[in-house]
């Protein structure tokens, strides 16, 4: 899967993101994803935002907690579904 920076759009680098960060690229896929993470914010908080997923649930296990504000997480979430405020 080659791909120059100059076609290498967001969408690409939030299908890459996984693989690069479990270090399955080569590194002719990785350096065009690592040059565009470098020109482009949004996907570089992408990135920070899933690496950090990646690190919360590597310490969860069965009798992990729920967080208390789940319940108004959902909440939200589902407002935002139906498009509300």
């Amino acid at each position: 899967m080659k791909r120059s920076v100059a076609t290498l759009t967001c969408k690409d680098v939030v299908e890459l993101i996984s693989d690069y960060l479990g270090r399955h690229l080569q590194p002719e896929e990785s350096g065009p994803l690592e040059q565009h993470l470098m020109m482009c914010a949004p996907c570089t908080v992408y990135l920070e935002q899933v690496r950090s997923i990646v690190d919360l649930a590597g310490t969860l296990n069965q009798d992990s907690p729920a967080p208390p504000d789940q319940a108004r997480a959902l909440e939200v979430f589902r407002r935002w579904k139906r498009g509300e405020p």
